[in-house]
């Protein structure tokens, strides 16, 4: 739009603002003159003209005040008919356009508006108006500076508004205008609103320990068990006006409206996972339920989608809790439950007969752990790779040596000859490996956590075989996946593979040695997270000729580690109620042991539910945390960045600042306990 016409030039407000000056200069000089003659012209005989001049400047000076606004109104009205006079045809439609339009200056002022802008504004005149009073906070200059159409969000008497508007090209130079014109959107966002509020969320509920409950619940009791389940989910759908449908023995299916789901359901923090919890019709185990929710989809089957992911992850942390799956972010409700041992070992049969058919195809295999690996993460590889072996299959370990936790576990294999060249780096690794080759992951399924991503990255074929409690950074491109975190190591999972893998495997006592001593630091002697299932698994390696005593001597402490362990115990502070928190002055890579040992050993303290060890690794903050199962240690360290389990868990922070790790670990430890 452009301002052409020449008799704008003659009636611009810039022309009434210096018309108005220059009269009243005129007049103020003349009145200051006149004054002055009255005081001083006495002796001259000039009082008389002093009279006159007085009279005539006042004049002058009302005159030029009360004509000032008559110009302006003047000029409004002019730049009203005249202003985009292009033609009769561009005059009309602008005039009479859908939406409320205004031309402003540089300062704010509204030069010029059509009706429909006088009707929002709720004037007859915008005479002497500025844009910023009517629409406080509105910022002028980006409309007057830009080339470009700029685009607000504006509210606005109750009404929602999308205000357009750009710079205007003017015919006089120096003089700035923008035109801006008014949408009004309110009908349409609260159709949005409508359609956001009644969109789906999808939940799929499952009894996950269905089986195990029933199995310790009289006969008698299974059908009034199983209907006050359904009962008190069918009450707390109905909280939040949703539908459910028992689909399968131990699933539900249930639908919210995403304003109701918002409102009372996720408000509620799933109230239902504690009530379902309570249930006591004679069980001797407590029910429990996890359910996967899918929110946020574009339709019913991204939802569907998203809501099975989140329950294989609900289910991969153990149960007992809810996973919320949107299209961006995963949030996570509950896990105050420690996971249940599944008696039947059908899965690990199964799991032993896919891995056959994957070795006896690959050309090798190679097996690798987590960062820092451990005895548990090397143990578990040993005995693969001597499943493999037995096979005939060609399988190799790796492992950075300069790193590793398990560095004893290893210096044990030096004399046996069938290992001679297959403990090996990450580089060897890339270079022998091809197409078929077959990369097991072990006791982690962590992307980030992996020895050497590089070779995962290029592996085709992956197998994952894990313990802890499932998190987002979840390797997604293995073939075959054992992921149980109710075992208590991957040491354990293994030894069952290996009973199954092969008629009569041959394992020598370093090998069962290096299971069992997994199986033995991740239960801490087997006092944590041991299972039914976990004994027999270190009875089928005593069988096999492991002598408790030798592997006990590989966690035996010197002075030195004895005397740092002292010290970080020393320096524990108590933090709200049985919370310990302890740190080690010194660093280097062996802090990270004598941290897990210290956060052990604080847990013999009485009166201490929970520890959390900080230690300086490299150029990180490295902490151990260790529960009683009365503090889920998980969800503290997955606040950092970590994971584990609800009794044992660990995080790495990217500082070497004691203090800064301590306060986002208590920050963390606040938000987890606050919940």
């Amino acid at each position: 739009m452009t301002v052409k016409n020449n008799r704008v030039k003659k009636f611009t407000l810039s022309d009434v603002r210096t018309g108005f000056v220059c009269s009243s200069v005129c007049g103020i000089t003349v009145l200051l003159f006149g004054a002055a003659l009255v005081i001083r012209g006495g002796a001259f005989g000039m009082q008389l003209p002093g009279f006159f001049g007085v009279a005539l400047g006042a004049a002058v000076l009302l005159y030029s005040i009360f004509t000032v606004h008559i110009r302006k109104k003047r000029v409004y009205k002019y730049m009203h008919e005249y202003s985009f006079c292009v033609d009769a045809v561009t005059r009309t439609a602008i005039e009479n356009f859908v939406h409320p339009v205004a031309v402003i200056n540089d300062e704010g002022e509204i030069i010029w508006s059509n009706d429909r802008f006088l009707r929002m504004i709720d004037r007859d005149s915008h005479y002497g108006e500025y844009i910023q009073d009517v629409f406080t906070g509105l910022a002028v200059d980006k409309y007057i500076e830009s080339d470009a159409e700029a685009v607000d969000d504006f509210e606005f008497g109750g009404r929602s508004y999308v205000i357009h508007g750009r710079s205007i090209e003017s015919a006089d130079e120096g003089i700035s205008l923008a035109g801006l014109y008014f949408v009004d959107v309110t009908e349409i966002n609260e159709l949005r609103q409508l359609a956001e509020d009644s969109r789906s969320v999808q939940c799929l509920a499952v009894i996950d320990n269905y089986d195990e409950v029933l199995k310790e619940t009289p006969n008698s009791n299974h059908g009034a068990l199983m209907g006050e389940i359904e009962r008190r989910i069918n009450a707390w759908v109905a909280t939040g006006n949703g539908v459910v449908r028992r689909f399968e023995r131990e699933r539900f299916i249930i639908f919210f409206r995403s304003r109701e789901y918002t409102e009372v359901i996720e408000k509620g923090k799933y109230s239902i996972l504690s009530d379902i919890r309570s249930i006591n019709l004679e069980n001797k185990i407590p029910v429990t339920l996890s359910i996967g929710t899918g929110i946020g989809g574009k339709n019913f089957e991204e939802n569907d989608s998203m809501s099975v992911l989140a329950l294989d992850m609900a289910l991969g942390r153990g149960g007992d809790q809810v996973v919320v799956k949107s299209p961006s972010a995963y949030k996570f409700y509950g896990a105050k439950s420690r996971e249940v041992e599944k008696s039947t070992k059908v899965k690990a049969r199964v799991v032993a007969h896919a891995m056959r058919k994957l070795i006896d195809d690959s050309s090798r295999v190679i097996i690798m752990g987590h960062k820092n690996s451990d005895m548990d993460s090397v143990g578990a590889a040993i005995g693969l790779c001597r499943a493999i072996r037995t096979r005939g299959g060609d399988a190799y370990i790796a492992v950075r040596r300069n790193s590793t936790n398990a560095a004893a576990l290893l210096d044990g294999l030096e004399d046996n000859p069938e290992y001679d060249g297959r403990i090996i780096g990450g580089e060897k690794a890339l270079n022998i490996l091809d197409k078929n080759t077959l990369v097991i992951v072990v006791d982690t399924h962590r992307r980030s956590m992996v020895e050497f991503a590089d070779v995962l990255d290029a592996a085709k074929s992956v197998v994952l075989i894990d313990h802890h409690r499932r998190s987002e950074d979840f390797i997604d491109k293995a073939v075959l996946t054992y992921h149980e975190p109710y075992a208590s190591s991957t040491c354990e999972m293994v030894t069952e593979i290996l009973q199954y893998i092969q008629d009569n495997p041959k394992i020598d006592i370093g090998e069962a040695e290096a299971l069992y001593a997994g199986i033995f630091l991740d239960t801490k002697g087997f006092t944590f997270k041991t299972g039914v299932r976990t004994f027999e698994a270190a009875a089928y390696l005593r069988r096999l000729g492991v002598n408790p005593v030798s592997v006990q001597r590989l966690f035996k402490s010197d002075i030195n580690e004895s005397v740092m362990l002292s010290k970080i115990i020393g320096s524990v502070r108590v933090y709200r109620e049985g919370i310990a928190i302890a740190s080690s002055g010194a660093s280097g890579k062996e802090q990270q042991v004598i941290a897990a040992k210290a956060a052990d050993e604080l847990l013999n303290i009485a009166g201490i539910e929970a520890s959390f060890v900080l230690a300086r690794v490299g150029h990180k903050i490295s902490i151990s945390a260790r529960s009683n199962e009365t503090i889920n240690v998980q969800l503290v360290m997955e606040r950092l960045g970590g994971g584990g389990h609800i009794t044992i868990a660990g995080a790495q922070l990217s500082t070497t600042d004691i203090e800064y790790a301590e306060e986002r670990l208590k920050a963390a430890i606040d938000e987890v306990m606050d919940e």
